[in-house]
């Protein structure tokens, strides 16, 4: 299994635990709903920082 790295909160976390976002066509993932959440009211900010 994979280790990701959450572009919200920089925590590494595995497929089994990854919540997910389809943003632009494109699956992203995040170490929880949280960050998830965080992403989804600020896209541009997380992305332009990755």
């Amino acid at each position: 299994m994979a280790e990701q790295t959450c572009m919200v909160c920089g925590k590494s976390f595995g497929e089994d635990k990854e919540m997910k976002w389809m943003h632009d066509g494109q699956w992203l993932a995040f170490d929880d709903l949280g960050c998830r959440n965080k992403f989804i009211g600020s896209p541009q900010k997380y992305l332009e920082s990755a």
